[in-house]
């Protein structure tokens, strides 16, 4: 994949509120370990934003609190780990939130969230499994760098 140069950079920072797309994967729990990192210094708010779909079951009953339970366990999971290796009495602020999306997709309801709520960056995973041949980004993280009105930092573990 070839890349264009921008002739236009855009200061941008400090960043106080970072949004973190988390759906409970290992892409995800970085996406939140840097969300940390990036307020860690002055101290702000993190919060590890999962998307669950609402699927009927087959007696038409959803299992979305269940879902949305572990998500964010997982997530606080992640938070005590970074909680130990802060600096004590560093003063970043960690919190996990379950969203419902009924029509529009995660990648909308991510970037609708980062904007409605004033976030000063999203930071994602880079999800994607290369099957798509535009683009070796996940659908979320593809969508959120071309819609998204706040900037966005795409982790990639490769």
């Amino acid at each position: 994949m070839r890349y264009r140069r921008v002739a236009r950079v855009k200061s941008v920072g400090p960043f106080r509120r970072v949004l973190a797309g988390f759906d409970g994967s290992p892409d995800g729990a970085d996406a939140i370990r840097a969300a940390a990192a990036i307020v860690a210094s002055d101290g702000g708010h993190v919060v590890a934003l999962s998307v669950i779909r609402r699927a009927p079951r087959a007696d038409g009953d959803t299992d979305e609190d269940g879902e949305g339970r572990h998500l964010a366990e997982l997530a606080e999971i992640v938070f005590g780990e970074l909680r130990r290796d802060l600096p004590t009495g560093n003063a970043v602020r960690m919190s996990a939130q379950v969203v419902y999306a009924d029509r529009d997709t995660p990648a909308q309801v991510v970037t609708r969230y980062a904007a409605e709520h004033g976030f000063d960056v999203l930071v994602l995973g880079r999800h994607g499994d290369g099957r798509r041949r535009k683009s070796r980004l996940g659908q979320v993280a593809d969508c959120a760098v071309q819609s998204c009105p706040v900037p966005v930092l795409l982790l990639s573990s490769q």
